[in-house]
């Protein structure tokens, strides 16, 4: 009878053992696998299993203690009982074995780790993020080289945000594109490396959008984060058409402080000085030879609340010298000036931005020269998309080396209508409908359909 009162409660034991040991002993994989509300039900039954080996180990000690030969200092014989079903007195908790001990230290080491994980989960990612974006698209009148016709692939960008302590900052992006022949570049878009010096003022170094008006910070080369299908023409990036700097490299600080119930944002940067080559603005990132710098700056007030909640007004200029690749070589001094207005909401995405240029032929006697550029865009947002529709327009003095020597110096104006269908969070179909006059170099007119599928990823 001891036998087997023993046996049962030794193979009671064994279950409650081997309980506590597939516990203790579970991947790490299939913890991880749960979620956060499993930790305390894991917990829950850690306790019960402990509290079960306890009064088992007990029990088995007190069996023990009533064997002839058996001493067992730590339990009294206990007194006679009435018949009836054997019901052990109180006695003091035995502690679990070593095996037990490690195994149930071993779990709670691996619910803690689990527990951190749950804790950390939403924080921002570790290690390098990267975000990428691609477009394709069909035109009939290419959007970059409109002499093209028919299917195009666009750009696949490669967006860098390494993360580094909690004052460094680093961006890179990285562009595949297309050129007009046909052939595939890759081109390091921005290359900047900044620093936090206070909550309101971080410094960048390196290749980075210049700073002027709206459109060249909003938005990138991934062609996704533009709501339009492509950019203003003249606002254009260099290797596009564009003519006006739109990379520098040198030193950019940038901030915006709380001011009232809005923000100040604010920019001043110097850099290389550019130079036009082939008929495309190079910013120089290795340095250039004249040593000649741009410098410029950019002033915005951003409203927070009341009706003009979403409005943004702002002012910017640049100074630079340019040169070209002409013999003998043109130097002149390229001063531009112009305000811009962004009203973005929920609702609306309305950008307007003008650019003056007062440029002066710093190698030659053709003088001075005066030009102009700008362009207003209208947009409601709706849950499917954003329609839009724009007008851009430029007047560049053909008499100024500035312009005479970029390929895309000639004076235009557009008109365009278009749609933007979202078909999720990260793949979009724009459409566009433009017609569009060159006005100084050629007469040229010409209407052109444009489809574009953009992703990220």
């Amino acid at each position: 009878m001891r036998r087997n009162t023993t046996a049962l409660v030794g193979s009671r034991l064994c279950a409650a053992l081997l309980l506590g040991l597939l516990i203790g002993t579970m991947p790490a994989r299939a913890l991880a696998a749960e979620r956060a509300p499993s930790v305390e039900e894991l917990q829950q039954k850690l306790d019960e299993s402990i509290k079960a080996i306890q009064a088992l180990t007990e029990r088995v000690r007190e069996l023990e203690s009533r064997q002839p030969g058996t001493a067992v200092a730590s339990t009294p014989a206990p007194a006679a009982t009435p018949p009836g079903p054997a019901v052990a007195p109180p006695a003091p908790v035995a502690a679990p074995n070593t095996a037990d001990t490690a195994r149930i230290e071993a779990l709670e080491l691996q619910l803690g780790q689990l527990e951190s994980a749950n804790a950390g989960r939403g924080s921002a990612d570790t290690g390098l993020p990267l975000h990428g974006f691609a477009d394709v698209g069909v035109a009939t009148h290419n959007p970059i080289n409109a002499d093209l016709k028919g299917f195009n692939v666009g750009n696949l960008d490669f967006y860098l945000t390494p993360r580094l302590s909690d004052r460094s900052r680093a961006l890179f992006e990285m562009n595949t594109e297309v050129s007009s022949k046909g052939q595939v570049g890759v081109d390091l878009e921005r290359a900047q490396i900044g620093y936090q010096l206070a909550d309101q003022a971080t410094v960048w170094l390196g290749r980075f959008h210049t700073p002027f008006g709206y459109v060249n910070t909003a938005f990138h080369h991934g062609a996704w984060v533009n709501d339009s299908l492509r950019r203003p023409g003249f606002l254009n990036f260099e290797d596009s058409g564009g003519i006006v700097p739109t990379h520098t490299v040198g030193l950019w600080i940038t901030g915006a402080p709380r001011v009232g119930t809005g923000k100040v944002q604010y920019d001043a940067y110097v850099g290389n000085g550019q130079q036009i080559q082939g008929g495309i603005i190079d910013m120089r990132s290795a340095g250039n030879t004249h040593g000649d710098l741009i410098f410029g700056g950019r002033l915005a007030y951003l409203f927070n609340s009341g009706a003009t909640e979403g409005l943004t007004l702002g002012v910017h200029a640049f100074d630079a010298r340019i040169d070209d690749d002409a013999l003998p070589e043109h130097l002149t001094r390229v001063l531009s000036y112009g305000g811009y207005a962004v009203y973005d909401t929920d609702q609306w995405e309305n950008i307007a931005e003008f650019y003056l240029f007062d440029d002066e032929d710093l190698s030659g006697s053709s003088g001075s020269h005066r030009s102009h550029a700008g362009f207003v865009q209208l947009g409601y947002r709706t849950a499917w998309g954003v329609p839009y529709a724009r007008y851009e327009s430029t007047s560049l003095d053909q008499t100024d080396n500035f312009f005479a020597a970029q390929t895309s110096g000639a004076s235009y104006h557009r008109s365009a209508l278009g749609l933007r269908y979202d078909l999720g969070s990260d793949a979009a179909v724009k459409l566009e409908f433009a017609d569009t006059q060159l006005t100084d170099r050629s007469r040229e007119h010409y209407s052109a359909g444009l489809m574009q599928y953009a992703i990220r990823f």
